[in-house]
């Protein structure tokens, strides 16, 4: 890289305001402008809500405000907007296309993006078509999906062939996560509460079926389907719910299984994460204590923005991003 990357912090909640300090301490970025539509953020000085923010920067009510505002003091040719106001690609979809049709590149939380072409393929092929036209780069990402579920065990078929079987196992204790997540597993709902909450759609841990997406493609594996499983975690009936058990799996016609097992509620004696391969040689790789999702999110989308100016343009996966920036030399 030829200097710092600029970027644009879009959505300022717990995840937006964890990626604006993780880009604000690393060298490699310069925080240029932030975005939030909430009436108590839009318009305060970024400093008041971000302490160790950079000075001067108002915080903007639309992306095409904040661009504007920033190109008055920065070089915003290979700006990148950090996108983190929400989980579904439907919501936030004008989102990214604004920031397309701005000329930005987009490093997103957003779940559903990390592998949209299946359950989104008309907006896929509308943001890939945006993006190339403008030629810039957007990409979801994030620890699940993103990296452990994903990512990783695609990275560690380097190491095993002939591979029959992928598990991957991550049990955590959702207390000391961010509250969107613990509400998101229904942490301390009545089983009535969580139950009508499952049967809308928009509950659990979103991205599992992106993440098996991902390691299928990864792998080069054609699965005919996935089953999936949505359970509250509630040892006692007349209490409360204590989060929740998420399984998807997934075969190929020959046999060849993909599982991945997501446990998040306070019952869970110590936290972990597992990749277990069954291939020639067997691998299984466990992070004791698991990965904290929330510091490990702003490091994934850190990770993907470093890499923007070295990409491909156009609508990616992170398993189409370079592993390093390259040199500017080169």
């Amino acid at each position: 890289m030829a200097g710092p990357l600029p970027v644009l912090v879009q959505g300022l909640g717990p995840m937006g305001l964890k990626i604006l300090h993780a880009a604000q301490a690393d060298p490699d970025f310069d925080v240029v402008a932030a975005v939030d539509v909430a009436e108590p953020l839009a318009g305060r000085d970024l400093v008041d809500v971000a302490p160790g923010a950079p000075p001067g920067i108002t915080i903007q009510p639309t992306l095409q405000q904040a661009r504007n505002a920033a190109a008055a003091t920065a070089d915003l040719r290979d700006a990148i907007v950090l996108h983190a106001t929400g989980s579904y690609l439907k919501a936030v979809a004008p989102q990214l296309e604004d920031a397309l049709q701005l000329g930005l590149h987009v490093v997103s939380t957003c779940e559903e993006l990390s592998y949209p072409f299946v359950r989104h393929p008309n907006r896929s092929r509308e943001l890939e078509g945006l993006a190339r036209a403008a030629g810039r780069t957007i990409v979801g990402t994030g620890v699940n999906p993103g990296f452990v579920m994903d990512q990783l065990v695609v990275t560690l078929r380097a190491a095993s062939h002939a591979i029959r079987a992928v598990t991957v196992r991550r049990v955590q204790d959702p207390r000391p996560r961010r509250l969107p997540f613990q509400r998101k597993v229904g942490l301390g709902l009545s089983r009535h509460d969580y139950d009508t909450l499952a049967a809308s759609g928009k509950f659990g841990h979103v991205g599992l079926e992106e993440s098996g997406w991902l390691v299928a493609a990864g792998l080069g594996w054609d699965i005919d389907g996935w089953t999936t499983t949505l359970e509250p975690v509630q040892p006692d009936p007349q209490g409360p719910v204590l989060g929740t058990l998420q399984r998807l799996q997934g075969a190929t016609a020959d046999g060849r299984t993909v599982l991945l097992h997501f446990e998040a509620h306070s019952g869970v004696e110590a936290s972990f994460d597992e990749i277990e391969i069954d291939g020639t040689p067997p691998l299984k790789l466990r992070f004791v204590g698991g990965v904290f999702g929330d510091d490990a999110t702003a490091a994934a989308v850190l990770r993907a923005a470093r890499v923007i100016p070295s990409a491909a343009r156009g609508l990616l996966t992170v398993l189409d991003l370079p592993l390093r920036a390259r040199p500017h030399s080169e």
